[in-house]
């Protein structure tokens, strides 16, 4: 499927991705995906032929594994001369140290409504998590559930667009780190969710950290990830042109978590897959 769009754009954020690079690393970021953590994505044949809010699970803490993964696979079925897909992410993310510029570089953007509204209007796609760093950071009990914290920006942003929202679960992120505890209470303490914009603060362990608060880019465990793109949701169809977004919401988190479990079934032990 090739939609041969152009990616300029008035907005800076968004001239970061570079489909060159992305050709040139595509090879050997996804054989090292596919080596580290046996990654398999399918359901690329749900997604129509037109831009779409892809809107997934997030796991794997700073790391963004699933993300990674996910962004590779896409530009490997699609091709880097399709249909550019932009993933919208958290400041701090595309702020990072090496991390940050190759990020920018694989198109990962501020998740900003403006950004997002530009994406659309340039043809392209976009990728959003809305739980977050709640949801990356979520106890690792939690492993298999969907933490979107009743946020539904999401659903606002698909609707006024005009763009069908397709669901996309992952597993095996989450294993790739340990969270011991949900931490947002730690960042209400620490007034994180106010002055950075970080609402969940967890005691993690990772390599090299150990015991850690909160999270730093860190070696990830040789998790398997499974990622599964699911059947598109119209939301204009389904819930017209005033939908009731408490019953949107409600109806696309349990799509995704019956998806999820679907998924999550396939695992025999966290770690081995």
């Amino acid at each position: 499927m090739s939609a041969d769009l152009s990616t300029d754009s008035e907005r800076p954020e968004l001239a970061g991705r570079d489909p060159q690079f992305i050709r040139t690393m595509l090879p050997r970021l996804w054989l090292a995906a596919t080596l580290w953590f046996r990654a398999e994505v399918d359901g690329f044949r749900n997604v129509p032929d037109e831009p779409v809010l892809f809107v997934g699970n997030h796991s794997g803490g700073a790391n963004i594994p699933d993300t990674f993964v996910f962004v590779l696979a896409y530009n490997t079925y699609f091709t880097v001369t399709g249909r550019p897909l932009y993933a919208l992410a958290h400041e701090v993310v595309t702020r990072m140290p090496i991390l940050g510029s190759l990020s920018r570089k694989m198109g990962v953007v501020p998740a900003d409504p403006d950004v997002a509204a530009a994406i659309f209007e340039q043809g392209a796609s976009a990728l959003v998590y809305p739980g977050g760093d709640v949801e990356a950071l979520r106890p690792s009990r939690d492993r298999n559930k969907i933490v979107f914290d009743g946020r539904q920006g999401f659903l606002k942003l698909a609707h006024t667009a005009g763009v069908k929202i397709v669901p996309v679960v992952a597993t095996g992120g989450q294993d790739t780190f340990y969270v011991l505890n949900d931490g947002r209470r730690m960042a209400q303490l620490l007034r994180f969710d106010k002055l950075l914009r970080i609402k969940s603060v967890p005691l993690s362990i990772s390599v090299p950290w150990g015991l850690l608060p909160g999270d730093l880019p860190h070696i990830p465990l040789p998790a398997k990830i499974r990622i599964q793109v699911l059947k598109p949701i119209d939301l204009h169809e389904r819930f017209g042109d005033e939908p009731d977004w408490d019953a949107a919401y409600e109806y696309v988190t349990s799509v995704m978590q019956t998806g999820l479990s679907r998924l999550a079934s396939k695992t025999v032990l966290p770690l081995v897959g």
